[in-house]
């Protein structure tokens, strides 16, 4: 069975979130130890996410192409509501259809 899409892009959201309000932190404090240890592990859960969702629905931005076709003009693509809506009725929750 295939992942939800919006599931797993949510999580990139949240932990890219949570890496750029690190490096905030650490442009003001750029030698708190536990800043730099929070934001080593975020990243790396940050690629982890990212490479899990490329993986099962392709690229996220035109950087994430690795193949010899330009994947990146098959859509949906990631911000478009039709990539969105194939997970189940949680969509319909965070989705705002107008």
């Amino acid at each position: 069975m295939k992942p939800c899409r919006i599931k797993m892009l949510r999580t990139v959201q949240q932990l890219a979130f949570s890496v750029h309000e690190t490096v905030l932190f650490l442009d003001a404090h750029p030698h708190c130890k536990s800043a730099l240890a929070y934001y080593a592990k975020q990243n790396k859960m940050l690629k982890e996410a990212i490479e899990a969702y490329e993986k099962n629905f392709g690229p996220l931005t035109a950087n994430g192409v690795c193949s010899d076709e330009w994947t990146w003009i098959k859509g949906p693509w990631p911000w478009e509501y039709e990539a969105n809506c194939g997970c189940n009725e949680e969509v319909r929750k965070h989705v705002a259809i107008r």
